[in-house]
């Protein structure tokens, strides 16, 4: 038997005798002061369980959480929990609700809230998740370059000790995957991948993803210059992201 069920049952047998004996002798008897005797009476409702040891905590405090403060944490985490954790909740707490407690105070206060993973708060299926699965072949081609690894080179390429780079475009509807190298790392081979890419996929292509790296665009660089590649897909009315 747990240790608050054993006082629970110990103050009961108190409340029995002092209601055959008085309250005073129960006090006497058991070393219990007269207004615990007191308190226990009035609680008793016949069954133990209603003589168990109440939570001491205050039911207020100064400093708690106002409700504005409340519908600010829990729309923050509805917002950014599921992708960025406790630290996304309480950036955009900062950011967008002018929060000024601290992250500890809002963490206490949240999961006093019953806010975070549990029977509640479920991690949202892959159906729900920011990216969607997309189901048109061609709606995004992500490009992608790598180089290659010297010991993956063989033949003349490492004889000569030339670098190699890989061109690779995945579609993300199909997974079908184009790839082709070059000696080296520049725009125009970018164009020239696009344009091969272009003949070989077997269906349109709407959007192009990249990293934008200066072999895919140079608008981090220049406001007025533009590669080739851009050039080529703003031609071919295609979507850059």
């Amino acid at each position: 038997m747990k240790r608050l069920a054993q006082e629970a049952r110990v103050r009961q047998g108190v409340v029995d005798y002092a209601e055959k004996h008085g309250k005073s002798e129960a006090a006497r008897k058991y070393g219990v002061s007269l207004s615990s005797v007191k308190r226990w009476s009035k609680r008793y409702d016949g069954t133990w369980q209603s003589l168990q040891e109440r939570s001491h905590r205050p039911n207020s405090h100064p400093r708690q959480h106002s409700e504005a403060e409340e519908a600010a944490i829990r729309q923050a985490f509805v917002k950014a929990y599921a992708r960025y954790g406790w630290d996304g909740v309480y950036a955009e707490l900062l950011k967008g609700h002018g929060y000024t407690r601290s992250f500890g105070g809002m963490y206490h206060a949240a999961t006093r809230m019953g806010l975070g993973w549990g029977k509640k708060w479920k991690r949202p299926s892959t159906a729900a998740r920011r990216y969607p699965e997309l189901t048109t072949p061609g709606e995004k081609v992500q490009i992608d370059v790598k180089e290659v690894p010297y010991c993956c080179l063989k033949g003349a390429a490492k004889r000569d000790g030339k670098r190699l780079y890989q061109w690779t475009a995945i579609d993300e509807c199909t997974r079908l995957r184009y790839v082709f190298g070059y000696e080296e790392h520049t725009p125009e081979n970018s164009a020239d991948f696009l344009g091969r890419l272009l003949k070989v996929f077997p269906f349109p292509i709407q959007t192009i993803q990249t990293d934008n790296g200066t072999e895919f665009t140079y608008k981090f660089i220049s406001r007025t210059e533009k590669v080739r590649l851009k050039r080529l897909w703003q031609t071919k009315g295609l979507h850059t992201g």
